[in-house]
């Protein structure tokens, strides 16, 4: 209830017998007044129709559409991220394939070791998350140097 300093505005309704039925059994069901019900009420119908709009509810209401109006784009730039890692993975091993062509056996497998150290760090990159890649790559560089 409200406490008798606030100052309240008195609005007077005329209701349906039905109606009023209703209110007082919603008031006896919760222990409090028909009036306390009907104040209920009228806030409920006010958020729900937008009419009236709760502490939070704005910032909630704009990131659900800021999201909605967003996804299509992180979609395509998930797309396009794919396919670019896609691209760099085949320049990669074209790249590993070119080196070894011309190269002695002992350097073939010198340079297939270290795209097979390099690929393994990738795919274990790929499992980690919230890791910085630049600590990652330094870490993954270093463990190449010394397995050679």
């Amino acid at each position: 209830m409200k406490s008798t300093d606030e100052k309240s505005a008195y609005r007077p309704i005329r209701c349906s017998k039905e109606l009023d039925e209703t209110l007082g059994r919603l008031a006896t069901q919760q222990h409090i007044s028909k009036s306390e019900v009907l104040r209920n009420l009228v806030d409920k119908g006010l958020s729900a129709t937008g009419a009236k709009v709760e502490e939070g509810e704005l910032y909630r209401l704009i990131q659900q559409a800021v999201k909605e109006t967003m996804q299509p784009q992180v979609e395509r730039l998930a797309a396009i991220s794919a396919k670019a890692t896609h691209i760099s993975g085949a320049a990669f091993f074209m790249s590993i394939f070119a080196a070894t062509r011309d190269g002695s056996p002992a350097e073939q497998r010198r340079i297939e070791e270290a795209a097979g150290s390099a690929r393994e760090l990738g795919i274990q990159y790929l499992k980690l998350k919230d890791r910085d890649i630049d600590a990652f790559l330094k870490e993954g560089a270093k463990r190449i140097l010394e397995d050679e």
